[in-house]
């Protein structure tokens, strides 16, 4: 129980340790179940809105998701090896999950609620990310069930315009 309360004290409350990413967008392509197009928005440097357009067992598939993202975790794990270390140095490697709604055009629409649960690498000297998910999907029509979701992907992000402080950007 201990270190249940310790993990959730750290996944909510530590600050973080990376660059603001408040506003950045990422467009990119995803291969998998579904394949398609895929789109990030960092409402701050936690939280993050997903979504996707593409095409999943032949069908269209649209799916949109709010995550949680956790940047400490794997780089607590990964400090026991040197190629670790040195990976997560030039970079952030954080772990997420989330909820959202997802529907499968089809005959009947399959409409469902995706939990996914990734891992992501962010170049700290490039505008790409690199991520890998699988998504437990709970459908809710036409019959209940569940369906599971897999994706690799790359995402190309637009840094958003700050504000400037004291007459520079930050």
């Amino acid at each position: 129980m201990k270190r249940l309360n310790f993990f959730l004290i750290t996944l909510f409350l530590t600050p973080p340790l990376y660059a603001d990413r408040r506003g950045d967008q990422g467009l990119g392509i995803m291969l998998g179940n579904p394949t398609g197009l895929s789109a990030k928005f960092w409402m701050d440097d936690l939280w993050a809105i997903d979504g996707a357009i593409g095409i999943d067992r032949s069908e269209f598939d649209v799916h949109l998701t709010i995550l949680r993202h956790d940047f400490i975790w794997v780089n607590r794990i990964g400090n026991k090896w040197g190629w670790f270390q040195r990976l997560t140095t030039e970079g952030d490697l954080p772990y997420y999950f989330g909820a959202g709604p997802r529907i499968l055009f089809e005959d009947k629409e399959e409409i469902g609620i995706r939990f996914p649960v990734g891992l992501s690498y962010l170049p700290h000297q490039s505008p790409w990310e690199i991520f890998l998910e699988v998504a437990p999907v709970f459908r809710l029509t036409p019959s209940t069930g569940f369906n599971g979701d897999f994706s690799v992907g790359v995402r190309y992000y637009f840094q958003a315009i700050r504000p400037r402080v004291g007459g520079v950007n930050p």
